[in-house]
C-alpha cells in the first residue's frame, strides 16, 4: 500500500513540473542539434533561440507545446519509478535504516535507470517531436531545424507508429537506450542524493522553503554532472551512431558536449523547484514521510 502511495505522489508531481517547463527542454534539444554549418538560428544561444522561436512560431506553439503529450506521459511513468521507488530501495540497501551518501546515490541510480528503461520509447518520441517542431505550410516546415522538410509525425501516436514501422524497436523506439539509461541513472542518482543530503545538512524546518532551495540546487548539480551524456543522447535519438558522435566531437571539440548547458540547468533547476515541493506535498497528503 505504501509503495502505491509513493507512486501516486511521484508521478503527478513530475508531470506537472515537466509540463509547465517544457519550453526549456525544447530549447535545449534545438541547441544541442543546431548545425552551425547550416545555421537555422541567427543567434544560437539560449536567449537567441527562444526569442527567434517565439517570434516565428509563437510562445505556446513554438516553445511550450512541442512534444508535450509525450513529455507528460513519460513524466508520469518515469517519475513514478525514479522517485516512487527511491525510499524503498534506500531502506533496503541500508538494512538498518541508517543510510549514507553511497546508499542514496545507488538508490537514485537504480530507480532512475529502471524508470528510463521502461519509458525510453516515450523519450525518443518526445525528443524527435521537439527537434522537428516548427511552422508547417503545405505539408512542409518553414521554420525550425527541419525547415524545408516534409512533416514526419502528426502527433505522439503517429510518431510511435511511424518510428516502429520504419525503424523497429531496437533501432527506433529504443535507439540510444544504453545512453538514455546511463543518463537517467547518473541524473537521478546525483539529483536525489544531493537533494536528500542537502535537506539533512541544512537542518531547516521541513517545509516549502527547504524543498524549494534543495530542489533547485539538486537540479543544477545533477544537470551539470550529466550534460555530456545528455548531449550524446539527444544526437543518438535522432538517428546518429557512435561514429557520428565522435565525428561531431572531433569537428566541434569537447565543449560541444556542454552545448545547451544554460537552458538545461535552468530547466532542470526550475523543474525540481516545482517537482520536489509538489511530490513532498503529495506525500504529506497521502500520509507518507518526507524524502
Amino acid at each position: 500500500m505504501n509503495l502505491a502511495k509513493e507512486f501516486a505522489a511521484a508521478g503527478p508531481g513530475c508531470a506537472v513540473a515537466n509540463g509547465l517547463l517544457n519550453c526549456f527542454e525544447t530549447t535545449k534539444v534545438k541547441l544541442q542539434l543546431h548545425n552551425h554549418a547550416k545555421p537555422v538560428y541567427d543567434t544560437p544561444t539560449t536567449r537567441g533561440v527562444m526569442m527567434q522561436i517565439a517570434r516565428e512560431e509563437g510562445i505556446v506553439r513554438g516553445l511550450m507545446t512541442p512534444g508535450l503529450s509525450a513529455s507528460l506521459t513519460r513524466s508520469m511513468l518515469y517519475g513514478s519509478y525514479r522517485v516512487g521507488l527511491y525510499s524503498t530501495t534506500k531502506e533496503w540497501l541500508s538494512g538498518d535504516g541508517k543510510d549514507n551518501l553511497s546508499h542514496r546515490m545507488l538508490s537514485g541510480m537504480f530507480t532512475g535507470g529502471l524508470g528510463s528503461m521502461i519509458s525510453c520509447p516515450l523519450d525518443v518520441v518526445r525528443t524527435r517531436m521537439q527537434a522537428d517542431a516548427g511552422v508547417v505550410r503545405n505539408g512542409k516546415y518553414v521554420t525550425g531545424l527541419k525547415k524545408g522538410d516534409a512533416v514526419r509525425y502528426r502527433g505522439m501516436i503517429s510518431a510511435f507508429l511511424t518510428i516502429f514501422k520504419e525503424e523497429g524497436l531496437k533501432k527506433g523506439l529504443y535507439r540510444g537506450a544504453s545512453v538514455t539509461v546511463l543518463r537517467a541513472s547518473l541524473l537521478n542518482g546525483a539529483q536525489l542524493a544531493s537533494y536528500d543530503t542537502l535537506k539533512r545538512s541544512l537542518n531547516w524546518k521541513e517545509g516549502p522553503a527547504l524543498h524549494f532551495f534543495c530542489g533547485f540546487a539538486s537540479g543544477v548539480i545533477a544537470q551539470t554532472a550529466v550534460m555530456p551524456v545528455d548531449t550524446i543522447k539527444s544526437q543518438m535519438m535522432l538517428g546518429s551512431g557512435w561514429k557520428d558522435v565522435f565525428a561531431t566531437l572531433r569537428r566541434n571539440g569537447p565543449f560541444y558536449l556542454y552545448r545547451g548547458l544554460a537552458p538545461a540547468c535552468a530547466g532542470q533547476g526550475l523543474i525540481m523547484v516545482l517537482q520536489m515541493p509538489l511530490i513532498e506535498e503529495f506525500r504529506r497528503l497521502l500520509g507518507i514521510k518526507a524524502i
